[in-house]
């Protein structure tokens, strides 16, 4: 505000400097959007302050009235100032609990799933997640960030001008009212003195007048100071920090568009592939939906023709008879299982009574297969719930006592493991109503060994099991020889006994035939028509990680050696082991071949003794007639003592690498025999020129993206620091080698300098049947690379993955 002046003083002041506002801001139109800018005038710099209201020093009443101006300008500003930094301090603590709920939201992503590698964190896509949950915790961060600036660039520096700068004028404003009040009173009491006064007394007066006004002044020009520091910083002060404030905000969403720019790709891959899983689910569910309808009329049809079934008929001591033409549909069925078409007569659940003095049922679920096979599946039972049995007994022994007891114990049945028997029906018999004339459809199969009373839950469903089971009975009896019992489901009925079974083993029997074929196959390698240890013919049992075949006495020999040093299968009743890739090395091997290398040094039935080596002076390879202690003697000197290995061959290990390259199984095979090598061994125990020198101080090193090595190497396997055999194998691609160095014990999930996994390794090169292989053997999906990502996360960044089986084998 400009003070006005009289006509006598407007010659004496100075013309006040030009205050023109800044215009208002302009919008300039960028890309769409209105930003403003703003427009300085040209002579910002070169015009007046305020400060030069000031020119004119001289305490007179419009300099007072300019004082008392600027002070209550200073007043009105204090005011704004306060409440600017209330709003500061809100929006701070927004920021605060903006940067806390990022944090619980990442936490509670995280206890959902993210990074965990339990089953069902894995289902629903917790390896993915967790990088999502970094990226929030980062983010989180940049919004802490934030808040510490602004609290640094606006918050402080709006209190510390309050605190000082304002409070300094106020206190200044005082000082000058006391030291006023002091002026006047020494001036009042200076013009007072009369004449005649003593000189001491005036000249005392004087000196208080001076100090007096000496006081004022100074206090006078220290407000004014107060004052134009105060103006000084009205021009810079606030833009500065708000202009701080903003810079900060650009700094805040450039870092968020960086990371989230870095992230698209992925993003944008986990929605493909979410897309991709999403339409395959919905296919699954209409798939399963016409399943169920088509179930569901079968069944139906089923219970019609059951219902209307009127051809039964039982004789008079309760044997049941069946009719031609079903006996004929039963024996058509049975004989398609010689050509290896295995089909389910009928299946479902029927109540069983127990051989105890209580008498107790139990519902389970019986199989008559087209082997002429009848097996029910059962719960385990325990001794707890026998006590409870035995209490509801002794409870009540009405006729629908037993349903209670059934009712209660459903709850704990999935506790239970799931067990299986098989009822042999050759020499089976069957009635109906056999001794339980208190209750509806119940029939008996009766065998030597053991009777089964069972009941249906319906006439119809009574009437249609008796036919179907004395229809396979009458098949068997014709029949001129047993039928082949599924492996799986082979149980002693004489002993009782019990065995876990896979529900996938009834499918699994239907291939047996062909991989018979196949496994016959086996015996056409030089040497495997006979034992490889005593030579007998049409050996059938094996040693998986020494390739050969062997008769069923040497296989008990092998067994005592420990599974560490021969790992026995059968060829015959271990299906599940043979599969193609173990057929492969067998085929690559062959007994002659494994025992030029274990048998080097054992004489030929034409050569001579050599006395030189008095160890094997009078070993000689065991016959088929010899006693089971002279094989087992034999085989122990042979895999154990390793008396018929050459003994210098300790050297040749550095050719296992080329061996490896090329692709040479029987090379391999030979050095780790040959040479004793470790499975584990590393590249660096081979080789001396390694790329990274240890220790390792930068961590940064430990990730695959920064070794020049691994995207500069003309190589195709690149950086081989700490890589065992098996890591150069996946590298290479060779699946056999690979199998041979698992069934020699190498580590599956053994990391290298980069920390990859063998998986890793597969993935790298996009090898997916490889990479099914590993995750088929036990290699773990969770461990991280020095990079910090796992190996699905790693083939996520190659493509969506489109194998339906290689996703199931990583999220399972």
């Amino acid at each position: 505000m400009e003070p006005r002046y009289t006509d006598r003083e407007q010659t004496e002041r100075q013309q006040p400097p030009d205050r023109t506002p800044l215009p208002p801001p302009a919008h300039t139109q960028i890309s769409g959007n209105f930003l403003p800018s703003i427009e300085l005038p040209p002579d910002l710099h070169s015009t007046t302050t305020d400060m030069a209201a000031f020119t004119k020093l001289e305490d007179s009443p419009m300099f007072r009235k300019q004082v008392n101006s600027l002070e209550q300008l200073t007043d009105e500003l204090k005011q704004r100032c306060l409440n600017l930094h209330k709003g500061c301090k809100r929006f701070m603590g927004s920021l605060d609990e903006g940067y806390t709920g990022d944090l619980l939201f990442a936490d509670a992503l995280e206890a959902f799933g993210a990074g965990r590698d339990d089953p069902v964190s894995v289902a629903i896509g917790g390896p993915v997640m967790s990088k999502f949950t970094t990226a929030f915790r980062e983010l989180g961060t940049y919004k802490e960030l934030l808040r510490s600036q602004v609290e640094h660039m606006l918050s402080e520096r709006l209190t510390q001008f309050i605190n000082e700068d304002l409070h300094d004028a106020k206190d200044c404003r005082q000082r000058l009212d006391k030291a006023t009040v002091g002026y006047d009173q020494a001036r009042e009491k200076f013009v007072s003195v009369r004449k005649g006064t003593r000189a001491e007394v005036v000249t005392g007066l004087e000196e208080d007048l001076q100090n007096g006004k000496s006081a004022f002044e100074r206090s006078r020009f220290n407000l004014v100071h107060a004052l134009a520091n105060i103006e000084a910083k009205k021009k810079y002060e606030f833009l500065e920090s708000i202009s701080a404030v903003m810079d900060a905000h650009l700094r805040y969403f450039k870092q968020g568009f960086e990371l989230l720019s870095q992230m698209e790709p992925f993003i944008h891959q986990v929605l493909t592939y979410a897309q991709q899983s999403k339409e395959m689910a919905m296919n699954e569910q209409d798939k399963l939906a016409k399943r169920i309808q088509e179930f569901r009329t079968e069944e139906e049809i089923a219970s019609l023709r059951m219902a209307s079934n009127v051809n039964t008929s039982t004789s008079g001591d309760g044997i049941h008879v069946v009719g031609l033409q079903s006996y004929k549909k039963i024996e058509a069925l049975m004989q398609s299982t010689a050509n290896g078409q295995v089909q389910i007569i009928k299946q479902g659940y029927l109540f069983k009574r127990s051989e105890n003095l209580r008498g107790e049922w139990k519902r389970s679920y019986f199989v008559l297969d087209s082997h002429g096979t009848l097996y029910y599946y059962g719960n385990k039972g325990n001794k707890q719930s026998q006590g409870v049995a035995s209490q509801q007994t002794a409870e009540g022994t009405g006729v629908f006592s037993r349903f209670k007891f059934l009712n209660q114990k459903a709850s704990s049945q999935g506790d239970d493991s799931l067990s299986c028997r098989t009822i042999n029906l050759r020499t089976s018999t069957i009635k109906m109503d056999a001794e339980e004339n208190d209750l509806r459809f119940c029939f008996r199969v009766i065998s030597p060994m053991k009777a089964y009373t069972l009941q249906a839950e319906t006439e119809a469903d009574q009437k249609d099991w008796i036919e179907k089971i004395t229809g396979v009975i009458a098949s068997l009896l014709n029949s001129p020889f047993p039928p082949q019992l599924p492996y799986g489901n082979l149980a002693a009925e004489s002993h009782g006994s019990a065995s876990s079974v896979d529900p996938a083993s009834l499918e699994e029997s239907k291939s047996s035939e062909a991989q018979n074929d196949a496994l016959n196959h086996l015996r056409t390698i030089p040497g495997n028509d006979s034992c490889a240890e005593c030579r007998a013919p049409d050996p059938d049992w094996a040693s998986l990680n020494l390739g050969i075949l062997i008769c069923i006495q040497c296989s008990g020999a092998h067994r005592n050696l420990g599974v560490h040093i021969s790992k026995v299968r059968s060829l015959r009743l271990d299906v599940k082991v043979w599969e193609l890739i173990i057929i492969d090395l067998f085929r690559a091997l062959g007994n002659d071949f494994n025992n030029s290398i274990w048998e080097a040094l054992l004489p030929k039935e034409d050569q001579g003794m050599d006395e030189s080596n008095s160890a094997i002076l009078f070993m000689e390879k065991p016959k088929p007639t010899d006693a089971f202690s002279i094989k087992e003697r034999f085989i122990q000197s042979k895999y154990v003592d390793k008396l018929l290995i050459p003994k210098d061959a300790s050297q040749i290990t550095i050719g296992i690498l080329e061996a490896i390259r090329s692709n040479d199984v029987r090379a391999v095979y030979r050095i780790l025999v040959l040479a004793n090598a470790s499975p584990n061994m590393t590249y660096d125990d081979l080789n001396n020129g390694v790329n990274h020198v240890l220790p390792v101080t930068d961590r940064r090193l430990f990730d695959p993206a920064s070794c020049e090595r691994i995207e500069d190497s003309g190589k195709p396997e690149g950086c081989l620091q700490g890589c065992s055999l098996l890591h150069l194998a996946c590298q290479c691609g060779h699946p056999l080698i690979v199998e041979l160095l698992l069934l020699f014990g190498a580590d599956i999930n053994k990391q290298d300098f980069h920390g990859r996994t063998p998986l890793h390794h597969c993935v790298q090169k996009s090898n997916d049947a490889l990479t099914k292989h590993l995750l088929k053997r036990g290699a773990r999906t969770t461990i991280q690379d020095g990079g910090g990502l796992t190996a699905l996360e790693r083939r996520m960044e190659l493509g969506a993955i489109t194998d339906e089986e290689l996703f199931i084998l990583f999220v399972r």
